[in-house]
Parts: structure tokens; sequence; C-alpha cells
């Protein structure tokens, strides 16, 4: 068994609430506006039940962190596993002048995204430390650690189409967290990516420009079945949580049915 019996239990309870938490959305609020306008007019009747499966496809977010995180414990061990992580990180002003140059220039689009190439140069920062500078606090989303290499992974959760403000800041927390990592630690034992849980261009390779500008596909990303495969340390992981989906879907499909049944007005 890929996930351990407690894991599925903690995560079919999570699916529980992401379904009853959408319909009672749809129910207090079923006027809001969403959608092709085109589309909402051919299905107004159904507009709430379309505006409640739309927001169950996009606004995931919160619930699959805890379920990544449930899936991490489980194969990392709890202890190696921490989610929402805030850290008063000090950092000297040199490395954070080197982290400032590489998202300027991704800013203004002087050059491509290259992970290792980013690492590299602030590892050689950090290894010639000036001024200390005044702490900043950053969370992170994920932060693993291999019990047995001492390998930190700085994961940073996104949907497939995140806000263009929010990437920019993603990329500055990752690159810190390498310097954190290697002040910490005195290793290059760290990573730090951008992981998007799914991946809306399936079964085409991800594709989303404002996010490639600041993340190298060779390194600096991960993405769906290699994301949920890499937190399950095993290639069927993303299989397995998908087929938990399903399986809820097929087993509760009357009260999700009567859920959202309730949405549409038949006159």
């Amino acid at each position: 068994m890929i996930l351990s019996r407690s894991a599925q239990t903690e995560i079919n309870s999570l699916i529980d609430i992401v379904v009853q938490k959408y319909i009672n959305k749809a129910t207090d609020n079923p006027k809001a506006n969403s959608g092709n306008p085109f589309v909402m007019a051919l299905l107004k009747d159904f507009e709430p039940l379309v505006r409640t499966i739309h927001g169950l496809k996009t606004s995931l977010g919160s619930e699959m962190e805890k379920i990544a995180q449930i899936i991490a414990k489980d194969a990392w061990g709890e202890g190696n596993v921490k989610r929402k992580v805030k850290e008063n990180i000090e950092l000297p002003e040199n490395v954070l002048e080197q982290i400032n140059i590489i998202i300027n220039k991704l800013n203004n689009v002087e050059k491509h995204s290259n992970y290792l190439e980013e690492k590299r140069l602030i590892i050689e920062a950090c290894k010639k430390p000036s001024k200390i500078a005044d702490p900043q606090t950053f969370e992170f989303d994920l932060i693993l650690t291999d019990p047995k290499t001492k390998h930190m992974y700085f994961l940073e959760m996104k949907g497939p189409d995140p806000n263009t403000t929010e990437v920019p800041g993603a990329k500055k927390r990752l690159l810190t967290a390498i310097a954190w990592a290697y002040f910490n630690t005195e290793s290059k034992n760290s990573d730090a990516q951008l992981a998007i849980y799914y991946n809306n261009k399936h079964p085409n390779p991800y594709k989303n420009p404002k996010v490639h500008y600041y993340f190298d596909p060779e390194g600096g990303i991960i993405v769906q079945e290699n994301f949920w495969n890499f937190l399950g340390k095993n290639e069927n992981t993303y299989n397995s949580l998908t087929d938990m989906f399903e399986t809820y879907g097929k087993k509760n499909k009357k009260k999700i049915w009567d859920g959202f049944s309730k949405l549409i007005e038949i006159h």
C-alpha cells in the first residue's frame, strides 16, 4: 500500500471538508458571477453548480497543502516535515544583493532562469559574507529534511496559474531559503523549488510563461506527478492520491449530488 491507513483516513477527511465547504459557499452566495458570459447565458439555471465546480478546480490550495504534509510525513517521518514555517532570517548584505540581482534580471527579462547557476551564485556569496543585514520574516510552505543525508528541501506550493505578483515573491523566498540553509548547515545540500500541484495542460507539458520567466523547468520547478511522487518517495503516489479522490466521489455520489442539486431551481 502506497499510503498508510492513517494517512488515507486523514486525506479522506480533508476531501470531505473540501466538498462540504464548496457546497456551503455556493449556497450562501448563489448569485455571484463567474466564467465565460456566453457559457453562463447558456447554462444560466445551472450557474451556481457551474461556479461551485469551478471553485473546486481552482481553490483547493490550503487543503492540498495539508494533504501534501500528510503524505510527506508518511514517507519522510513526522520530525522531518514542517509546513507553514515562519523564520526570522538575517542574511549578509552581499547575499541579499546577489538575490536582488538575480530577481531584477528576471524581472527585466535580461536572461532566463538557470536554477543551478542561481544556486552557485548564492552559495559563492555566502562563502564571503559581508555585514549582516536586518532580519526579515519569511514563511515557507513545506520544509523537508532527508534523515540520512540531511539534505533540506524547501517547496512553495502553487496552482498552475498563480497571480503575476505571487511569482517573483515566491522566487525571492526560495532563493533566500538556499542561503539560509547554507548558513544553518554549512552545506550545499539544499534545494528550493516551486511545486505546481497539478498541470492544467495535462497530458501536454506544463507551460506558463509568467512562471517560467522566473523558474527553470530543469530544476527550479516540480510539477504534478513529479511533485507528489517526490513527497511520497514512490512513483505511484500521484496515482494513489487521484484514485482516492475518485473512490471518494464514487462512494459519495448521492451525497455530492444531493448537495449540488439544491443549487439549481427547476421551474
